[in-house]
């Protein structure tokens, strides 16, 4: 079945509260777009807004929902802070819907969901916990029971508001060690093995999962506290390849993976199965991060945790991140994507239209051509940040390299 591809914009409830409705879709519709991918809910950061008439840098609080969340956020032991931006949220939204919907233009809620510094920060025991028991507040663990309700709940309400078209889960994932957190620093050279080991949460909850597997979680990681700790001496060493990994500690790291990543995974199905159930019609897609990830493939899985085997039954399109400023890197990323996938699933490529990647009409032309014979869509990051000429690049760019894929 032949459908219309989605062709979206980035952009937050700031922008359309300090700007106007009018305003955002106006910016939509010069990209030559037709839809609007509006967070509700995010994590932080510090952001500079060029054309932003109220602020010109923002600070949102960390993890707070852009909605009214039902009932049920009350009596939550993990309750996100609710966004004091605006005075009526279901006014807010429902306003927004009648005016894209007049225009033809699909609204999309986006939300990363891991990726919570406001609640890692607030409630640190479900936050991911590294090899050396160090809590990394900037990612919610999935093995937590916790989590995984607030999850399911924060969709099934965002869902069941009735005026989104799509939902695009972000960060449904174990976050790597390098994340662009505040005043990040990272002052020895890592190999990407080394990154990927650090990164392994083995917190309460992970190492009971891993128990009830058989799985020995506390000698495990021991074993890859000793393999990091030898490793930053300096000393020479042959960095892991995948299976290396795998047989790492007498294989007991290949079991902890797969755990891993069915865990995280399913989480992913979970989540998808509650959007359903709050509104069947509501197209659910993942955004993909795994092209960026430097291990590579392992089959079609990531060393985030997200097999794509079991998450492409659940969701109806992926949306990979090809946010790379060399262009025959980029290349190379697509053309691998392509043969892990091919015409498995609806590919809506998602394109950072802003610096680094982006600086001329050009550099946005050649993203695009490198995607487009793979793309059912295409999304554009971040209305909030770019110089507003950068929409008339989005437009000229699709108009010489549009989606060629349209099979569902």
């Amino acid at each position: 079945m032949t459908q219309t591809p989605p062709l979206g914009l980035y952009a937050y409830p700031w922008d359309v509260i300090d700007e106007g409705a009018s305003a955002v879709l106006d910016a939509v519709e010069r990209a030559g777009l037709n839809a609007l991918y509006i967070t509700t809910w995010y994590h932080s950061g510090m952001f500079f807004l060029p054309h932003n008439p109220v602020r010109r840098t923002y600070f949102p609080q960390p993890g707070a929902l852009y909605f009214t969340p039902g009932d049920w956020h009350a009596g939550h032991p993990l309750p996100p802070p609710v966004s004091p931006l605006c005075d009526d949220w279901t006014g807010f939204w429902a306003d927004l819907s009648k005016q894209a919907r007049a225009r033809g233009i699909a609204l999309c809620a986006w939300m990363p969901v891991l990726h919570n510094s406001g609640l890692g920060n607030a409630y640190p025991d479900v936050a991911v916990e590294n090899p050396w028991g160090d809590r990394i507040t900037h990612t919610l663990c999935p093995s937590q029971d916790k989590v995984r309700d607030l999850v399911l709940r924060v969709v099934g309400d965002v869902a069941g508001m009735g005026v989104f078209d799509r939902i695009l889960l972000e960060s449904i994932e174990y976050l790597g060690l390098r994340h662009g957190h505040h005043h990040e620093v990272i002052g020895v050279p890592l190999d990407a093995d080394v990154d990927f080991l650090t990164s392994l949460c083995f917190c309460p909850a992970c190492l009971a999962r891993a128990g009830a597997e058989g799985i020995d979680g506390a000698a495990l990681r021991d074993w890859v506290r000793r393999t990091v700790d030898a490793a930053l001496t300096g000393a020479p060493r042959k960095a892991l390849d995948w299976a290396g990994l795998m047989a790492g500690a007498d294989g007991a790291l290949g079991k902890w993976l797969d755990l891993r990543r069915r865990t995280v995974s399913g989480l992913v199905v979970e989540t998808a199965a509650a959007i359903r159930a709050a509104d069947p019609a509501i197209t659910v897609a993942a955004l993909d991060f795994g092209p960026l990830y430097a291990l590579g493939a392992q089959g079609r899985s990531w060393q985030n945790g997200n097999d794509l085997d079991l998450i492409i039954p659940a969701v109806d399109e992926l949306h990979p991140t090809f946010y790379f400023t060399d262009p025959d890197l980029l290349a190379a990323r697509v053309a691998e994507y392509d043969r892990l996938i091919g015409g498995d699933c609806r590919l809506v490529p998602a394109i950072r239209a802003i610096l680094p990647q982006t600086d001329s009409p050009a550099g946005l032309a050649g993203q695009l051509a490198a995607a487009s014979g793979l793309a059912s869509g295409f999304t554009f990051y971040n209305y909030s940040f770019m110089a507003l000429p950068t929409l008339d690049w989005i437009r000229d760019g699709l108009a010489a390299h549009p989606p060629e894929r349209t099979e569902a």
